[in-house]
């Protein structure tokens, strides 16, 4: 292969921009938008290969406790110039909270490593553009948007 993992990171998209960026202390986290199992906010998975002498095919997934694969990304083939890469998740549901998930990255079809990440549930959700706050997906009436009396 010849490549080096530098990092491997799996950070909610609003956290990493408050928190200054990218850094060696930042958070492996991932945020509810409710009480799971839920739906989180949008986050990234991000990696950064170096000293990547030819291409190599990567392949990523995320597992729950239980190692039940909760997303599995798209294989992607890493090449010298593609160094730091990342991708942007939308509406990945969580079936548990806690710290021990995993991000897993394989490599020409080698398990290379594991990074934990916690989920947990967000202090202060998103609203959407309207100003209600998204549905957790349920099916509860208490995810319905409230509506002001007259």
């Amino acid at each position: 292969m010849g490549a080096t993992l530098r990092y491997a990171k799996v950070v909610d998209r609003e956290h990493l921009q408050a928190h200054g960026g990218l850094s060696p202390a930042t958070d492996n986290v991932v945020k509810l938008v409710g009480t799971a199992p839920a739906v989180a906010r949008d986050f990234l998975v991000l990696r950064a290969w170096d000293d990547v002498r030819s291409g190599f095919e990567e392949h990523w997934r995320l597992e729950d406790a239980h190692g039940r694969v909760v997303y599995r990304g798209t294989p992607r083939t890493v090449l010298a110039e593609h160094g730091d890469i990342f991708d942007e998740l939308q509406g990945v549901r969580f079936e548990y909270t806690g710290a021990d998930h995993q991000l897993v990255l394989e490599v020409d079809q080698r398990e290379v490593a594991r990074s934990d990440f916690e989920v947990v549930v967000a202090d202060n959700p998103p609203a959407t553009p309207d100003g209600r706050v998204p549905s957790t997906g349920t099916g509860n009436q208490a995810d319905a948007p409230m509506t002001p009396r007259p």
